[in-house]
């Protein structure tokens, strides 16, 4: 059996349907990454007593375990409690009736925050300890030293980072077929049950992942290269 590019096309187009579910697990995780991680790797950068204890415990147990665990263990439990709490009342609405997507979403969330909250954490202690105390010096509070002179400097550190963040969960959203939810992998594969033409489907997938990721990528680097150059003629 040869390669089928008929098939290849077909699977191609299956793809690129399912694709904004793809760029929408994605692209969320890392918005609630960069949110909820800037604050845990704040706390750590600045001591908050409680809050960096529990950032520190939140980044070693998500760091420690599979993605593809905490899926499952989000998908099993979430359904679960779900159905019980819906039975008690009286609802008529069940867990199979809840969208997949926002299971993977907050699955690959999870993930995002542990991850984007060390990088931004090396970020913030890139920035020089006299750029804090000179802040301090002049009266500015923590915040106002954290907003107007720490994190300028940090984002341009942090931005190669994010991006590579981004393209891996783009490729990492791939696992939302472990619990049947129809992402660009899955689209494609579900296009391939009836001949089994998984390799032209496989093909097919990795191609527009291929694409986004470049896309990602060179992106980011015009967006690096104007921040790099906006920061040089701050300087002159």
């Amino acid at each position: 059996m040869g390669f089928d590019i008929s098939f290849f096309l077909v699977a191609l187009r299956e793809a690129i349907k399912y694709t904004p579910v793809t760029l929408f697990l994605a692209l969320s995780a890392l918005l609630v990454g960069i949110v909820v991680g800037l604050g845990l790797a704040v706390a750590r950068v600045f001591q908050l007593r409680v809050l960096a204890t529990l950032s520190r415990v939140y980044v070693v147990l998500i760091k420690g375990i599979p993605l593809v665990i905490i899926l499952l263990l989000l998908y099993m439990t979430m359904t679960r409690m779900f159905d019980d709490i819906a039975k008690a009342l009286h609802l008529t609405v069940r867990s199979k009736d809840i969208d997949l997507v926002w299971v993977a979403a907050l699955a690959l969330s999870l993930w995002s925050i542990a991850n984007i909250a060390e990088l931004l954490r090396g970020a913030l202690l890139s920035v020089g300890k006299g750029q804090y105390e000179a802040a301090y010096s002049v009266g500015l509070s923590r915040r106002q030293t954290l907003f107007r002179i720490i994190l300028p400097q940090a984002v341009p550190v942090s931005l190669p980072m994010l991006c590579n963040t981004l393209i891996g969960l783009i490729k990492w959203s791939s696992i939302a077929f472990v619990i049947s939810c129809v992402d660009l992998l899955n689209g494609a594969l579900i296009a391939a049950t009836d001949n089994y033409r998984f390799l032209e489907a496989y093909v097919a997938a990795a191609l527009v992942y291929w694409g986004l990721n470049l896309s990602v990528e060179q992106m980011s680097h015009q967006l690096e290269k104007r921040l790099t150059r906006y920061r040089k003629e701050a300087i002159h």
